[in-house]
C-alpha cells in the first residue's frame, strides 16, 4: 500500500481504478439527486481539471496535428487510464471516434444513474490535455479537439465506450 504519495508520483503508481470508478457513479447519483444542472458538463470540467493536473507533471509529446493524433491519444489513454482503445477519424464529418473495450471508468452497466457514463470525464481529460499541449506548441499546424458525445457505454449496457469528439 502506498501513502503520502504527491502528485508528481501520480504517473508511478498504481490507482485505485475500483474506488475511482465507484465514486464516479455515487457522485452522479448525488447530483442527480439533487437537481444539479449540466451533469455531463461537470463531469468534463473534472477531467479538464485532471489533465491541467498531469500536464504539470507529464507532457506526452511536442505538439499535437492531424498527423499524430491517434498516436497521442492512444498514449494518454495508455499512460493515464490503463487502456488500449481504437481510433477512427472521420476525415468528411471532421470527427475522431474512440472506442473502449475496457473503459476505467464504465466497466459496469447501472440503470439508476440514467444516459451518465464516467468516460464524460475522459472527454474532458483528452480535449483539455491536447489543448495544453498546442498551446505550448510553436506549430502551426496545430489540431484542436472538442468533446461532442459518449456514442455508447458500458454504463448504458453497451459493450464498449465509444467517445466522440469533433476536430478543426
Amino acid at each position: 500500500m502506498v501513502h503520502n504519495i504527491d502528485r508528481s508520483q501520480l504517473l508511478h503508481v498504481e490507482a485505485a481504478m475500483n474506488q475511482s470508478r465507484n465514486m464516479i457513479y455515487h457522485l452522479i447519483r448525488f447530483m442527480k439527486k439533487n437537481d444539479v444542472k449540466n451533469v455531463k458538463e461537470r463531469l468534463r470540467e473534472m477531467g479538464r481539471s485532471i489533465s491541467r493536473t498531469f500536464y504539470n507533471y507529464w507532457k506526452p509529446i511536442e505538439s499535437v496535428d492531424i498527423i499524430n493524433i491517434k498516436d497521442v491519444i492512444v498514449t494518454i489513454y495508455k499512460k493515464i487510464l490503463n487502456s488500449s482503445v481504437t481510433i477512427e477519424i472521420d476525415e468528411i464529418n471532421k470527427l475522431i471516434i474512440i472506442k473502449d473495450s475496457k473503459c476505467a471508468l464504465c466497466k459496469y452497466h447501472y440503470e439508476d444513474v440514467g444516459k451518465f457514463a464516467g468516460c464524460e470525464i475522459i472527454l474532458g481529460m483528452i480535449s483539455e490535455l491536447i489543448e495544453l499541449i498546442n498551446k505550448d506548441s510553436k506549430n502551426q499546424s496545430k489540431i484542436n479537439i472538442q468533446p461532442l458525445e459518449i456514442r455508447e457505454s458500458q454504463a448504458f449496457g453497451d459493450g464498449s465506450c465509444i467517445q466522440v469528439f469533433k476536430y478543426n
